[in-house]
């Protein structure tokens, strides 16, 4: 976060009475504004065209001093709203009118003063509860946890979040410190944007409300990489009809979360590391310079110093960026935690299932590499869950999908191995290898063996996997095709 004490605040004042007008703009200097003054309306255009002000209060009624029949101030609220984003709309009136009131709030104000205002802590306390109002208004809705969860499990993770308490700790020092930046670093899927979110809610139970913007470098291509970071001026190009703040502006007064980092541009690194390091920007097409302050938070699945070696990273932002580091380890190096988690993708896909089968679904699970980390186990074992509900069967450790990515990189899914003997016999499987050792020492009718191999195979596999869709997975045919078998072997035309 900039440090406000680099520049002032900036107000713009607007007061048909030029008296007033100065008493109001000595205390905001008193206060440590930098403060501009305008008596009419076209004054007050003006000066919003020259320069970018943090906060505008305008008297309602410019048409002479003690006059209530027009209201100029509303053209200049509107104005506001539509062509100056990045700044807070304030009113003040002696207009008792509730009528008045309402014209005013709906024009986009977000704070109405009294006239007159006595006193500069009067100002300074309605600034800031504007600014409040106006943070409250850009901050993100926490989430609750998707499913209820069981008691016993909401104990032990009462976020849905699963994370060795050392994190947990160095979570909370980073959110309580309130400038350093912080760097996220781990592998897809690992859980850097949780983090990132766990770092706002403990920031926002010091300072209430704060802006939390989540940014997908990875998605900033082209040309309007710039204009989405740093917003853009009306006409900047085709299609832009207004003035925009960016994620830049809309992070003021909070966080901004850039995930991917490494993927920026470079002209997006050179005009980040601008705003990082002395809070000020330009939009897309403008030349005026606009301020915003925030705490920095970014993750990468890259080594951020290896990418300056390479060349795709700048060496000042990289610098720049030093601060708080947090490193989540991956799936495959987290087995002790594997239990909690398979436990807790259950719940959140709304299934309970015995301890047995929770124990063996765990077992399996660790066996493999999991190369998109938690949000892959999460998915597929909200898959296992889907398609157990569809054919109504049990949940079974046997039925979790496999997919090439579990495995790690250039390591095939485990092939079936056939053993050379046997397991323990039943009619089933001893008439298939009766069949096949007689195959293989004498002539034999094709069809006939293969018939009794295949429905060995069938019969085995629907006590292995009880559902027609789960068996024609681990069979590799269409279940039309596995229908067929069971009735050509079976009589059977329908599940059991």
């Amino acid at each position: 976060m900039t440090n406000r004490s680099k520049f002032p605040r900036s107000i713009l004042i607007i007061e048909d009475d030029a008296d007033q007008l100065e008493h109001y703009l000595a205390m905001a200097r008193n206060a440590g504004f930098t403060t501009r003054g305008a008596i009419t309306l076209k004054g007050a255009l003006e000066a919003l065209t020259s320069q970018s002000f943090q906060y505008v209060l305008t008297d309602i009624h410019l048409n002479g001093p003690g006059r209530q029949d027009t209201f100029e101030g509303l053209q200049i609220l509107e104005t506001i709203k539509q062509n100056y984003p990045e700044t807070i709309p304030l009113a003040m009136t002696s207009d008792p009118k509730i009528a008045s009131y309402d014209k005013i709030m709906a024009a986009g104000a977000l704070h109405l003063f009294r006239k007159p205002i006595l006193t500069g802590d009067e100002l300074m306390i309605n600034l800031d509860l504007a600014t409040k109002s106006r943070r409250s208004g850009l901050a993100a809705k926490p989430k609750g946890v998707s499913r209820s969860l069981p008691p016993g499990l909401l104990r032990r993770c009462p976020d849905g979040i699963v994370l060795p308490q050392t994190i947990r700790d160095r979570v909370r020092r980073a959110a309580l410190n309130s400038s350093l930046p912080i760097v996220i670093q781990g592998e897809t899927g690992t859980g850097k944007e949780e983090i990132a979110k766990m770092i706002h809610r403990c920031r926002s139970e010091v300072e209430r409300s704060v802006p939390f913007v989540p940014v997908n470098c990875a998605n900033l291509t082209g040309e309007m990489a710039v204009s989405a970071l740093f917003g853009h001026r009306k006409g900047a190009f085709t299609g832009a009809d207004r003035n925009t703040n960016g994620f830049i502006g809309d992070a003021d007064g909070g966080f901004l979360f850039l995930d991917e980092i490494q993927t920026l541009t470079m002209d997006c690194q050179q005009r980040l590391l601008r705003v990082l390091n002395d809070g000020t920007f330009n939009r897309l097409g403008d030349t005026k310079t606009l301020r915003s302050e925030f705490r920095v938070i970014v993750a990468s699945t890259k080594d951020l110093d290896d990418q300056v070696e390479k060349g795709a990273f700048m060496l000042d932002l990289s610098t720049r960026l030093t601060g708080f580091s947090i490193k989540l380890s991956p799936l495959r190096e987290r087995k002790e935690d594997l239990p909690l988690l398979v436990e807790l993708a259950l719940a959140k896909a709304g299934a309970q299932v015995p301890p047995e089968t929770l124990a063996a679904l765990t077992e399996r699970c660790t066996q493999y590499f999991w190369q998109g980390n938690m949000r892959q186990l999460f998915q597929v074992i909200n898959v296992l869950v889907t398609e157990a509900r569809g054919e109504e069967t049990e949940i079974r450790a046997e039925n979790l999908p496999e997919f090439k990515t579990m495995f790690a990189p250039g390591q095939a899914p485990r092939p079936v191995v056939i053993p050379s003997k046997m397991g323990p016999q039943t009619p089933a499987s001893a008439s298939a290898e009766e069949a096949l050792r007689a195959a293989l020492a004498q002539d034999c009718h094709l069809d006939t063996t293969v018939g009794i191999i295949e429905k060995a195979i069938i019969q085995e596999t629907f006590k292995r996997h009880p559902s027609i869709r789960a068996a024609s997975t681990a069979l590799g045919i269409a279940r039309s095709t596995l229908t067929e078998k069971r009735l050509k072997y079976f009589g059977e035309s329908e599940e059991h």
